[in-house]
């Protein structure tokens, strides 16, 4: 998993070591977690919506999902010197997942950290990840 953050990182926002996702395929394909990157923030979750799993015969499977969860209020230091007022915050996350014919995978998701009374963003992060699924039977 690469991550590039603009900002400064958050600490314990992400904690992204052996991350899984599974896939069914067939009539009604999913996508287990819904959220494809399970992190702490996972269980914060709402407006939760997706694409849903679209599955082209004989070529590549797409998912689009994109959330908020309310964060509660952060403080942040300006030049590490002083504090700033804590303000209420929240993240909006959205994702692609892209899985091909050879069952390689391209995955990548944006999150923004911002005010929940404004649109300014305080932090963002992006992080992509590719690999290959596993076939289980």
């Amino acid at each position: 998993m690469e991550a590039r953050w603009s900002g400064r990182p958050i600490a314990g926002i992400r904690q992204l070591e052996q991350q899984q996702f599974r896939v069914e395929r067939g009539e009604n394909p999913a996508i287990e977690p819904e959220t494809v990157i399970d992190s702490r923030l996972t269980p914060l979750v709402e407006l939760f919506s997706s694409s849903g799993v679209k599955q082209i015969a004989g070529s590549r499977m797409t998912y689009h999902w994109s959330h908020k969860a309310s964060l509660g209020a952060l403080a942040f230091n300006d030049s590490g010197n002083s504090s700033r007022t804590a303000q209420e915050t929240r993240v909006a996350d959205s994702g692609d997942l892209v899985i091909d014919v050879q069952k390689g995978f391209e995955l990548s998701q944006q999150s923004r950290l911002t005010q929940s009374a404004g649109t300014k963003t305080l932090s963002s992060l992006f992080e992509t990840a590719h690999g290959s699924c596993r076939e289980q039977r």
